[in-house]
Parts: structure tokens; sequence; C-alpha cells
């Protein structure tokens, strides 16, 4: 029983001892400069501008190529779109 009360009193008394080894002059919240650069600069890339390209302007077509595609379309010659899941993804199964 004596043995737990000690441990228990040197438990208590560490934290007190070790805030005495805290220097009062120093700032207790001193960060490096660029501090969150890397979650600003990651956040900066992955979301999206909501004005968009200030280009707005659709991009050219050739007449003679969307011609073709309507006409495919309108055939029924259209490719079947190859449904993928993430777990069809490098592996051979189709």
């Amino acid at each position: 029983m004596k043995r737990i009360l000690k441990l228990l009193a040197i438990a208590s008394l560490a934290p007190i001892a070790l805030a005495a080894c805290e220097n009062p002059t120093q700032p207790k919240h001193t960060l490096h400069p660029g501090f969150g650069d890397a979650v600003r600069h990651n956040m900066a890339v992955q979301i999206i501008n909501p004005d968009g390209h200030p280009d707005l302007t659709p991009p050219a077509m050739d007449g003679a190529r969307a011609a073709d595609a309507v006409e495919r379309y309108r055939a029924g010659k259209t490719e079947e779109v190859i449904q993928q899941r993430t777990s069809d993804v490098g592996s051979d199964a189709k």
C-alpha cells in the first residue's frame, strides 16, 4: 500500500516539476512562419474557381466532323459506353 501511495505522489508532482522547466520570457506558441503553407496550397489547388475560366467562348468545332457524329448517332452506329467500376480497373474483367 505504501508503494502505491509513493507512486501516486510522484505521479501527481511530476507535472508541477515539469512546468518549472518552462521559460516564461519566451512566447508559448511560436510557430514557424511557413506553418500551414502546405495545407493552404493543397486547398488552393483543389478548390474550383467559382467564376470559371475568363475565356467563356465555346471551343471551335469542325462542321464536317460534327455532321459525321450526328449521322452516326442517327444511324445507331455509335460505340457503346464501357461501364467500369473501381474494382474493374487494372483487371482483365470486362
